[in-house]
């Protein structure tokens, strides 16, 4: 049993997906989720919110933030083979993969291969944003057991797209509210 996150957003109105490398020391490499099997008998949630902090290297917060990012639209749920997959919705931000990956390659450069073997926090050597419609094409570099779920995300694509669509939505007709009744203050004032 194990579960992961995956982050997902909105682009020039089109779903990314967030995914990460395993670092070169990988026994399966390639790209995937951020997740991992259960420990101390922790359900599916915990242990995603567990593994997100530790192959994120707290790059979207520790347990408390995370739990805020999956409950603020909640999420899209795969399940497959005893794991379970919390897709949830989060802001673009096109920096995300820079700064993780320039922190990540520094570190892995300067740290004795050992630590980077040996400790949690290194599973992943990179981060990046993958277009939904570049997943079936991209299939073949992501670890070859999380090609399943792959396939279950491009069979889900609509409805995904939709929930993540929805989620963000609701946030911009929020955010676009604030702004016209800000404006209206000022034209008061």
């Amino acid at each position: 049993m194990g579960g992961g996150i995956l982050p997902a957003t909105l682009h020039n109105n089109k779903v990314y997906f967030l995914f990460g490398k395993e670092n070169r020391y990988a026994d399966t490499p390639g790209w995937s989720d951020f997740g991992g099997g259960t420990e101390n008998g922790e359900d599916f949630m915990t242990t995603a919110i567990r593994e997100a902090q530790e192959e994120l290297t707290g790059f979207l917060g520790g347990d408390k933030e995370i739990i805020e990012l999956l409950q603020k639209h909640g999420t899209f749920d795969i399940t497959n083979k005893g794991y379970r997959m919390h897709i949830f919705p989060m802001k673009y931000d096109p920096l995300l993969p820079f700064y993780y990956n320039n922190n990540q390659h520094f570190l892995q450069r300067k740290l004795d291969p050992n630590v980077i073997k040996h400790t949690k926090i290194f599973e992943k050597a990179e981060i990046r944003w993958v277009c939904v419609d570049e997943l079936d094409q991209l299939k073949p570099t992501f670890r070859s057991y999380f090609q399943e779920t792959i396939g279950l995300i491009l069979k889900n694509k609509k409805t995904i797209e939709s929930f993540v669509k929805k989620s963000l939505a609701v946030k911009r007709k929020k955010t676009s509210k604030k702004k016209s009744s800000a404006k209206k203050t000022r034209k008061k004032n």
